[in-house]
């Protein structure tokens, strides 16, 4: 059994094509269930996003189900060979795994780290095994993904570093130690970049969040916290007279926000150009050059840290080797598990015989203390099995631990071969 995985992606792939090539919620199951149909296919998991359609695959014979897959989307999206081949991905293996890890990092997202895939993987291996394709492989390897992409954002914070202008703003703010306590905010201008300020800054434990705006009706949404405040363009100067904080998202010809209408010790970002907050000493100014050159560095900081990721996928990759190696032994753990299991339902039988009064609390009781003595007994050798199963003398291993306990080593490799 090998992996496969077949797949059009943002970067080599034109929108119109990602767009036609793309699983809609209500026919996933289906999908999921057809390509599981087609030949040499055994487990599947379908990711579709705005960015990616990608099918992720077990399959018996690699040739084969290159092929079938590529026909299965051909066919669904009525598409043609000619159209789609210079944009299809095909990697196999290790290949797989290594990319799938890539991705529910964000280091194959158009934004470098960002979190939003992961959900997104979450979700679609969740809704393929509901639909029932997945098995013991693809249940390992995205288990295996989500576990170190969990782990890799709670090390190093890749998406904690600011990838907009608006959230680069808000955390210099947090930056310079701010007293938020009793403090107005005021927003200038609710277009994309107000608006996003204003859902940071709503996270934040202003007193009052002030939004101005020439269409008042747009700081409707915003109103249902009740720090929230609405104003119109008339009411500017009113807005921003006693607001400790300042800042300014509205594209104007030139400067609206003199010195003269704010507080002394007022912090100002200006998020535009031209620039529409007239500098002074007394205030504390923010332009959008600082902060461009500020979103350079978390930028900087983001490649870095992606950089320290790869060098952690190599040693996933080497512990899912590990595990592959391990599965030809599952027949013969579930054989010494069987086996005990069976020693110990005989004893029972053997002591029901003997002792005939025992009452039915006194026959769990030591049913469930001679089953823990049998779990521990077979605890270690199991554990020595799965050891055994990955060294160089393995074969030899594992082939003198079944004569020790009687169990059939032609079985080894049984479930790996039939998966």
């Amino acid at each position: 059994m090998d992996l496969l995985y077949v797949g059009l992606t943002h970067q080599n792939t034109p929108f119109s094509l990602l767009e036609r090539a793309h699983f809609s919620d209500e026919e996933v199951d289906q999908a999921l269930r057809a390509l599981n149909q087609e030949k040499s296919i055994f487990e599947t998991v379908i990711v579709s996003t705005c960015n990616r359609t990608e099918l992720y695959l077990v399959v018996d014979q690699l040739h084969t189900g290159r092929y079938y897959a590529k026909r299965f989307l051909l066919n669904w999206f009525q598409l043609e060979a000619k159209e789609v081949d210079p944009c299809l991905i095909f990697k196999e293996a290790d290949q797989v795994l290594e990319h799938l890890l890539r991705v529910s990092i964000g280091l194959e997202s158009k934004i470098l780290g960002e979190t939003q895939i992961l959900g997104q993987l979450k979700r679609a291996f969740a809704r393929a095994q509901t639909v029932g394709t997945t098995g013991v492989i693809l249940n390992q390897v995205f288990k295996q993904v989500m576990t170190f992409a969990k782990r890799m954002h709670e090390e190093y914070r890749i998406n904690a570093r600011p990838i907009s202008i608006g959230l680069t703003a808000v955390q210099m703010l947090e930056q310079t130690d701010f007293d938020y306590s009793g403090k107005t905010v005021a927003v200038i201008g609710l277009g994309e970049i107000g608006q996003l300020v204003t859902k940071y800054l709503l996270k934040k434990p202003f007193e009052q969040i002030r939004l101005v705006n020439r269409t008042v009706s747009k700081a409707q949404y915003f109103l249902q916290d009740q720090r929230v405040q609405a104003f119109s363009w008339d009411q500017l100067e009113a807005a921003v007279a006693d607001a400790d904080v300042v800042f300014s998202a509205v594209k104007v010809g030139g400067y609206i926000l003199f010195p003269t209408m704010l507080k002394e010790s007022v912090i100002a970002f200006d998020l535009c150009l031209p620039r529409t907050v007239h500098p002074s000493e007394q205030m504390t100014l923010y332009t959008i050059e600082n902060l461009s050159n500020q979103l350079e560095v978390y930028h900087e900081e983001r490649r870095e840290i992606a950089n320290q990721i790869v060098l952690e996928i190599e040693d996933e990759l080497v512990k899912y080797q590990e595990w592959q190696a391990q599965l030809g032994i599952v027949p013969l753990i579930r054989e010494l598990r069987e086996k005990a299991l069976q020693i110990h339902a005989t004893s029972l039988e053997s002591i029901n015989r003997k002792i005939p009064d025992l009452t039915e609390r006194e026959q769990k009781q030591i049913s469930k203390h001679m089953k823990g003595i049998v779990n521990q007994l077979i605890r270690e050798p199991i554990l020595q099995l799965k050891e055994m199963s990955v060294g160089e003398r393995s074969d030899y291993d594992i082939a003198l631990v079944c004569k020790l306990f009687g169990l059939k080593a032609d079985r080894l490799g049984e479930d790996y071969d039939n998966n």
